[in-house]
C-alpha cells in the first residue's frame, strides 16, 4: 500500500463524489426557491465552487478526525486503518482535519453569507459531536442524518438568501432518512449479524415520500433516474437477505446509492442533465470503493 492510498483511505476519498451531487440538488432546490418570476442568472459559479469546496472540506475533514478520535479504539481492536497501523502519524491526521474543516467554514460562509456562516457552524458541530459520540448508536445516526441534509441547506444558501424551508424539509427529510438507514445498517458491518426489516422496508420511503410530497417537474426523468435508483437499492437488499449477510457491501451500495438518490431528486426538481451529472458521481463512487473503502 503507497503512503497515498494511506491518506486516501484516511479522508474516505471514494465517497466524495457524493459531496458533489448533495451540492447540486442545494444548488437546485436554491434556484427552485427563486420562483419564476426571476428573470436569472440563477446561481454565481464562484459562490458554487466555494460552497463545493467548503463541503469538501467537511467531509475529507470530518473522516480524518473520526479516525483521529478512534486511533486508540482502532488499535486495540485491530482496526486496518491508517492511524492504528502506524502509516499515518496522529498529529498529522488531526492538523488536516483541523485545516480541512476551518475551509469548509470559510468556503460556505464566503458562499452564503451569514445564513451559509449560520449553516456551516451547525454543520461543523454535528461532524465533530459525531466523531466524538459515534459509538453511541441512535445519537450518532442522528447526527449522520443531520450532516448530509445541512448540506443541501448550505448548498442552497449559495444560491439565495432566502431558501425554500418547504423544500429543503421534503427533500432534507429524504437524504437524512437514506443517510440514517445505511448508518444504521453500518453498525453491524463488522459482524454476521442481519440488521432488522424494517431497514428495508423503510429505503423506499425517500425517494417516494419526497416524490408525493413534491411531484414531478420532468416525469420521462424522473421514470428514468427513479428504475435505476430502484435496481440499485434492490441491489442492498439482496445483500442483506444473503445468509450470512453481506453487510459491509450493502452499505457501499448505500453509500454510492445517495448519488443515485441525488439524481432522482434532480429530475424531480427539472434538472434531468444534471441528474445524468449525479449518475456520473454514483458510477465514479462506485467504481471508487472497488479499491477505497468508503467506511
Amino acid at each position: 500500500m503507497t503512503r497515498l492510498h494511506d491518506w486516501l483511505q484516511l479522508l474516505r476519498i471514494s465517497n466524495a463524489p457524493t459531496c458533489v451531487t448533495n451540492v447540486l440538488v442545494g444548488c437546485a432546490i436554491g434556484i427552485a426557491s427563486l420562483g419564476p418570476e426571476h428573470p436569472g442568472p440563477w446561481i454565481d459559479p464562484v459562490a458554487v465552487l466555494l460552497v463545493l469546496a467548503g463541503v469538501f472540506g467537511f467531509y475529507l475533514g470530518g473522516m480524518a478526525l473520526n479516525d483521529v478520535l478512534d486511533a486508540k479504539h482502532d488499535i486495540e481492536t485491530g482496526a486496518s486503518r491508517p492511524i492504528a497501523l502506524g502509516r499515518i502519524t496522529r498529529w498529522k491526521a488531526m492538523l488536516l482535519a483541523m485545516g480541512l474543516l476551518g475551509i469548509g467554514v470559510l468556503g460556505c460562509s464566503l458562499a452564503g453569507g451569514l445564513g451559509g456562516l449560520v449553516t456551516s457552524l451547525i454543520l461543523l458541530s454535528c461532524i465533530v459531536l459525531y466523531d466524538s459520540c459515534h459509538r453511541s448508536a441512535w445519537p450518532a445516526i442522528f447526527l449522520m442524518s443531520c450532516c448530509r441534509s445541512l448540506v443541501y441547506v448550505v448548498a442552497a444558501f449559495a444560491v439565495t438568501a432566502s431558501p425554500d424551508a418547504g423544500l429543503l424539509i421534503v427533500f432534507g427529510l429524504g437524504l437524512g432518512l437514506h443517510t440514517m438507514l445505511v448508518t444504521s445498517i453500518a453498525r453491524s458491518e463488522r459482524t454476521a449479524n442481519r440488521p432488522s426489516a424494517w431497514h428495508v422496508l423503510l429505503l423506499p420511503v425517500a425517494p417516494c415520500g419526497a416524490l408525493l410530497a413534491y411531484g414531478a417537474a420532468e416525469l420521462w426523468a424522473v421514470v428514468l433516474f427513479g428504475v435505476l435508483l430502484a435496481l440499485w437499492l434492490g441491489r442492498m437488499n439482496r445483500l442483506l437477505l444473503n445468509s450470512p449477510p453481506n453487510v459491509f457491501k450493502a452499505v457501499l451500495v448505500g453509500l454510492s446509492g445517495i448519488a443515485l438518490l441525488d439524481a432522482f431528486y434532480l429530475a424531480m426538481l427539472g434538472w434531468a442533465v444534471l441528474a445524468f451529472l449525479a449518475t456520473a458521481c454514483f458510477a465514479l463512487t462506485a467504481i471508487a470503493h472497488r479499491s477505497i473503502s468508503g467506511t
